[in-house]
């Protein structure tokens, strides 16, 4: 069962850029890619990098650390397609307000290659 909880107001999320933001506990990437609202985990599957100061660009978030881009859909990085998956989750924009289902992630943290 979905658990949509309030994360931020959209406007608080600049167009090309993620934030972080603490839910509980826990800490994630809100991303605005041209205006499509994405929400990730916190910390970056190739080394740990803070996803939540990165810069997001067609699609993908970029890691401030060693600059991998991961893929805002499937969670695969660009460099690494063996590589672990960034964990993505369930997210709808509201009345301004981005809610997310931050109990289970869309994207596997299983390896990437098909």
């Amino acid at each position: 069962m979905s658990q949509f909880v309030e994360v931020i107001e959209a406007k608080d999320v600049p167009l090309g850029r993620a934030v972080p933001v603490q839910v509980g506990d826990r800490w994630f990437a809100v991303c605005n890619d041209r205006g499509t609202i994405y929400v990730t985990d916190i910390l970056c599957p190739h080394a740990g990098g803070p996803l939540g100061q990165g810069e997001v660009h067609r699609g993908r978030l970029v890691c401030p650390v060693h600059l991998w881009h991961w893929d805002l859909k499937t969670g695969l990085s660009d460099l690494n397609r063996s590589h672990p998956r960034l964990k993505i989750y369930a997210c709808q924009v509201r009345d301004g307000k981005v809610y997310a289902d931050v109990s289970k992630p869309l994207a596997s943290q299983g390896p990437s290659t098909p």
